[in-house]
């Protein structure tokens, strides 16, 4: 049988039937896209969610920080805002708002004020404030929380005002100190402070017929630096001195973005003389760190009054006071005047040991004290040394006679010999042109000579010329003497001086180390902080002329001894008075040098161009100047002054001079970096200064 098939049955068979096939093909297409579809409507809108969250935090943070702005603005419009809890601030208000007359405790709940007042929706801000440092080192401590849709945010920051401890080294005006002297043995111009700081000129308002003072090179400064005067550098051979991190000066002429530098290490190019510096003939331009210069700024000026540290929590001494640190925390005090008076103040802490004071008198029948007191150093607090109600010369020993006050061998200040004045060898504290003693006894002769009874011998009695001393160290003045190695955190303030008789070191740091660990030490000053350098000034042998007068019967003669109160040698007189008069000639300077100076020894003050002094402590004078003594005596450079701290001046002390060689010390000044964080207890801030952040940091959201 033969089989036959259609056309089309033919095709179809030919090709197979894929209609279902087609179908699922479909489906599956139709499935994947709306997988794709779902998938990617899931993540936009997770997207949005974690960009909103994003948004949020974000926000949060920024909330945070306009409650930071809002504190600082109302602390900069009175310091005195942080001293009481303000009731009508809602941000303040809530559990941990501290002491208040609020009526607000630990179940308070939290206030939250509006980044934009009358709109909740813009984010919310509250804050904690802790003052419990603010009279220690005038830092506030503020935990602000800010909170927007549910998240929250802390920042922490330390507010603190802008103060002298944020520059190892500032300075009013760069030319010499008025008050020195060595430098002006006549009272100074008004240009140059002669009547204080009122005339006074700075270098780019054109002063003249001032010393001016210079940085030379050899001197390194490594820390911020401020002048608002125009600083002045010098070549020390070929090498400049070097300003590692930079400065800033108030001279109006100085761009605020800085003066150019060139080379490697960078140098000022002349963009910067008479500008950031001084410029003129052989100017000599100053050595920059690695991307630093000088810029131009506005002016920061000190506080003039010491007496606030009267108020201050701590120990007061009155009169000349000399402190030894132990580095067992404590410290030893010799003073003779603080008998009779209370140590500490009202606001001292209860049980603070300032010593006994009906112990601090003079050893029986002489000026210098007997023995020191050993105290705990006062923590936290101040020691202020003020004066006392007189003030007269020193006679040798009278701050401190060595082993015979129960300090070390030859630890007397000042130096020198007897119980006057003139005994003194040093010049800070007797300087005059010349000496002259007179003294006077009388005679009567019957068959010999002897001494008339019934006219008492007077003298001897001294008078000089021309005491170029500062009377400012007179003894009985507020000055403190201090040297040794602290373990605590103290400032040091003087209605007068602080003299620095050796170093100043931390416990736990050794000399030339980075400071670490938390002692902490301020030098406070209403005059000077002085670097202890003791030089004598040459002198003539001592000549001495005798006459006789007074004699009785008139026509008759007399001859006095040489040697003086002894007995007439002859004479035909029955009666006379010998008067004898010594005279010492100190010798003259030559101009512009203290070569009749030279250096006398000190058990903690060596001497000699490889010395060290250390000062680990950061310094203020408030009118005055940091400066050595006698820094132009003796036969070359006394070494290198080291301070690791701060340095706000004044005016500009001397520290040393290239005159004959180079004498005095080299500066080597580094800033102490946890001054970024903290101050010496009641340090002084600027004069209007403002508040803002020191340090910021976040915490886990606080609320």
């Amino acid at each position: 049988m033969r089989l036959t098939m259609n056309r089309s049955a033919r095709r179809a068979a030919l090709r197979g039937d894929d209609s279902g096939i087609v179908m699922l093909m479909v489906v599956c297409v139709i499935m994947i896209m709306t997988l794709l579809v779902t998938t990617a409507i899931a993540y936009a809108m997770s997207v949005r969610t974690q960009s909103k969250r994003d948004q949020n935090w974000n926000a949060a943070l920024a909330a945070a920080a306009a409650g930071v702005d809002d504190f600082v603005a109302r602390v900069n419009k009175s310091d005195a805002y942080v001293q009481t809890v303000d009731c009508t601030n809602l941000a303040w208000k809530g559990p941990n708002a501290g002491t208040n007359t609020c009526g607000w405790t630990s179940s308070t709940p939290v206030g939250w004020l509006n980044v934009e007042a009358g709109d909740g929706t813009g984010g919310q801000f509250h804050y904690d404030v802790d003052t419990s440092s603010f009279y220690k080192d005038g830092s506030v401590r503020l935990n602000s929380t800010g909170k927007v849709n549910g998240v929250s945010r802390t920042l922490q920051v330390r507010l603190a005002r802008g103060g002298p401890v944020d520059f190892v080294y500032s300075t009013d005006f760069e030319d010499a100190d008025p008050q020195n002297t060595f430098v002006y043995p006549t009272p100074p111009s008004n240009d140059c402070g002669g009547s204080g700081t009122t005339l006074a000129k700075y270098w780019y308002q054109t002063r003249s017929n001032c010393v001016e003072i210079t940085f030379i090179g050899g001197d390194v400064l490594d820390g911020p630096v401020h002048f608002n005067d125009t600083p002045l550098m010098s070549l020390n051979g070929s090498t400049r001195p070097i300003f590692n991190q930079g400065y800033e000066t108030a001279d109006t002429r100085c761009p605020s973005g800085g003066a150019a530098t060139s080379g490697s290490p960078a140098v000022g190019t002349s963009a910067g003389n008479d500008k950031c510096w001084r410029g003129g003939s052989g100017t000599t331009t100053p050595q920059f760190g690695t991307g630093t210069t000088a810029r131009g700024v506005g002016m920061l000026t000190l506080p003039d009054n010491s007496a606030i540290f009267d108020k201050s929590p701590g120990c007061v001494y009155t009169g000349d006071t000399r402190i030894r640190f132990n580095s067992n925390g404590t410290m030893t005090v010799w003073n003779t005047m603080s008998s009779g008076t209370t140590l500490t103040l009202p606001t001292t802490v209860s049980g603070t040991n300032c010593g006994n004071a009906a112990n601090f008198v003079p050893a029986s029948g002489q000026k210098y004290p007997s023995s020191g007191q050993t105290v705990p150093v006062p923590n936290d607090m101040v020691i202020y040394v003020k004066n006392s109600a007189s003030s007269t010369t020193c006679v040798p020993g009278q701050i401190v006679n060595g082993s015979t006050s129960g300090s070390i061998s030859g630890d007397q200040i000042p130096l020198g010999s007897g119980t006057t004045s003139s005994g003194i060898t040093d010049a800070t504290y007797y300087d005059p042109d010349s000496l002259s003693t007179v003294s006077t006894a009388s005679f009567k002769k019957v068959t010999t000579w002897a001494v008339d009874a019934t006219k008492p011998a007077t003298g001897p009695t001294e008078t000089v010329t021309n005491d170029a001393h500062p009377t400012t160290f007179d003894c009985g003045s507020g000055n403190l003497y201090v040297e040794g190695t602290l373990n605590a955190r103290v400032t040091l303030a003087a209605q007068d001086n602080v003299v620095v008789t050796g170093d100043l070191l931390m416990n736990g740091t050794a000399a030339g180390a980075v400071a670490t660990g938390t002692p902490m030490l301020g030098l406070v000053a209403q005059n000077s902080v002085v670097v202890y350098h003791p030089a004598q000034r040459a002198s003539s042998a001592p000549t001495t002329a005798v006459a006789a007068s007074l004699i009785t019967p008139s026509n008759k003669t007399g001859t006095c001894s040489s040697t003086i109160g002894a007995l007439p040698t002859a004479g035909t007189a029955t009666t006379m008075t010998c008067t004898w008069t010594t005279t010492k000639t100190y010798t003259k300077s030559t101009s512009g040098t203290q070569d009749s100076y030279s250096d006398l020894s000190y058990p903690s003050a060596s001497t000699g161009s490889s010395s060290h002094r250390w000062i680990y402590a950061s310094i203020e004078t408030l009118n005055h100047s940091f400066w050595v003594q006698n820094y132009r005596a003796g036969s070359g450079y006394l070494g290198t002054l080291s301070v690791r701290g701060s340095i706000a001046q004044r005016w500009r002390g001397i520290v040393g001079t290239q005159n004959s060689g180079g004498r005095g010390y080299l500066k080597d000044y580094s800033y102490d970096t946890r001054l970024r964080f903290s101050a010496p207890p009641y340090f002084p801030q600027w004069n209007g200064s403002i508040w803002g952040a020191k340090t910021t940091g976040e915490l886990k959201p606080q609320y």
